[in-house]
């Protein structure tokens, strides 16, 4: 699914990754590499959003704290 950001459309991927045992929601910029990235938020497989975290692509360099804090609102939403 695709959510808009600042006029960009990103691309938000939502799994359970069963090896970690995480429940994810990725967010890839197309501009920047189609495949990656850019950061993740997970929630451990039984726990609540109180225990979800952020992951930043470490390829990715700085990420505006705009774009972090638009994306912990989308996974939240998802989340819920």
């Amino acid at each position: 699914m695709r959510e808009v950001f600042n006029g960009s459309e990103i691309e938000v991927i939502d799994f359970d990754d069963v090896t970690s045992g995480e429940h994810v929601i990725e967010f890839q910029d197309p501009a920047w590499r189609s495949n990656e990235a850019v950061i993740a938020i997970s929630v451990p497989d039984g726990g609540s959003w109180s225990d979800a975290v952020v992951s930043v692509n470490p390829h990715r360099g700085d990420v505006p704290a705009s774009f972090v804090i638009w994306a912990i609102g989308v996974a939240e939403e998802r989340m819920h």
